[in-house]
């Protein structure tokens, strides 16, 4: 969920900031719109944008309107493709642990066998796949392997010295 989140504040940021430079009027709730509609699986942002290009097209004059429409229009589907073929195989793959090849293919795959129910549905499981591959090969080590130890000052191991050693030695 935290990948969503970034791709959707992008997505917000990204347009909004969009909607700012062209002067179109209620530039920030339109970008706040675009947020939440993003976490939408593949048209989320598409709708926020929508609304951007309409709000812009009522304002100004009827022909400075239609050029600021188009240009929000074109800035929606920028951002959208760069969302889908770069930033959500990039950040899913960081969260999954998988190649950002592997979630583009699995997207691709998805999107084309189940629209997009299996866009939705691709990516998790192509993950609980490879994670059933990975414990198949490895058992003892992915199955058992203990979460990674942190270091902080103050800690055991980490160079400071913990209450229960501070205790003991003043003690």
């Amino acid at each position: 969920m935290r990948w969503t989140a970034t791709i959707a504040l992008f997505d917000g940021v990204v347009i909004g900031a969009s909607l700012a430079i062209l002067q179109v009027p209620l530039a920030l709730p339109l970008a706040a719109i675009v947020f939440p509609t993003a976490f939408i699986p593949l048209i989320g942002a598409t709708i926020g944008g929508i609304l951007a290009a309409l709000v812009a097209l009522v304002f100004n004059g009827p022909i400075v309107a239609l050029i600021v429409a188009l240009i929000v229009a074109l800035i929606v589907v920028v951002v959208n493709q760069l969302e889908g073929d770069l930033l959500n195989p990039i950040v899913m793959a960081g969260a999954l642990k998988l190649h950002p090849l592997v979630i583009l293919v699995a997207l691709t795959a998805g999107t084309v066998l189940g629209g997009i129910a299996g866009a939705v549905l691709a990516v998790p499981l192509v993950a609980v796949a490879w994670s059933i591959v990975r414990v198949r090969d490895h058992p003892a080590t992915v199955a058992l392997s203990p979460p990674p130890r942190r270091f902080f000052p103050g800690k055991p191991g980490a160079g400071g010295r913990s209450a229960t050693a501070r205790v003991q030695r003043d003690g």
